[in-house]
């Protein structure tokens, strides 16, 4: 066994963890991260204040922390750039999707969407950050039907950007369109990693046992809200 990932049953930020170890073949077990959050989170090693926690067995350390986790797993398979520029534009991309899963729950939920607010983040915020990804992918070769976000390889990245909005898309298939219109690229990117053969059949597995389900409880019922009209 080379990992224990501790999350809650639903997608959101563990499925980007959960399509890098799947693709790179890594041995891994899923738990409900009530068996370290809240009691245990302050006293492991390298704690944070929330799920997701990776266990490394060779390490013998815990990690959190979307981002950092992603890096870490990355780093031992070879999925991240070699140029430093590449190298650095690989973890802005894993840090801008952070972004864009705080802004889509409305800052964790600081407040539920209404219309108005809503249509100011998908038709400006959103709609930017799609053009964010795909300038990206275009300034380093991407093409509708070919290539990857930072250049001829997959990296760390590519499974970031996919489980972004692969998963948005999913659970709300409206914003495909957005997708389609504002980066349409990433969206043909999106297709080809989601039919990786180990993330296809992983993404089979989750969605049939979770369907469109996205983040749960009172924020996602939000979302659905404003999309259902």
């Amino acid at each position: 066994m080379d990992y224990k990932l501790y999350y809650w049953d639903l997608p959101f930020r563990g499925v980007f963890i959960q399509l890098l170890l799947e693709d790179v073949n890594a041995a891994y077990t899923k738990h409900d991260a009530t068996e370290i959050y809240p009691e245990r989170s302050l006293k492991i090693a390298n704690p944070g204040m929330a799920s997701p926690y990776l266990y490394d067995y060779q390490l013998k350390k815990y990690f959190s922390q979307m981002p950092a986790i992603m890096m870490h797993v990355a780093r031992r398979y070879g999925y991240l750039p070699k140029r430093d520029e590449t190298h650095t534009l690989a973890l802005k991309t894993i840090l801008d999707c952070n972004d864009v899963l705080l802004e889509i729950t409305n800052f964790h939920g600081l407040a539920m969407w209404d219309r108005k607010s809503w249509e100011t983040f998908r038709y400006s915020r959103l709609s930017d950050w799609m053009r964010v990804f795909e300038k990206t992918g275009l300034d380093h070769g991407l093409e509708k039907d070919e290539g990857f976000l930072l250049g001829s390889t997959v990296s760390v990245a590519d499974i970031a950007t996919s489980a972004l909005f692969g998963t948005m898309m999913y659970a709300f298939p409206a914003l495909e369109a957005d997708l389609e219109e504002h980066a349409p690229a990433v969206l043909a990117l999106v297709r080809r990693i989601e039919g990786r053969p180990a993330i296809r059949h992983f993404l089979e597995q989750q969605r049939s046992v979770w369907e469109r389900s996205y983040c749960g409880g009172q924020i996602e019922r939000s979302l659905r809200k404003m999309l259902a009209s």
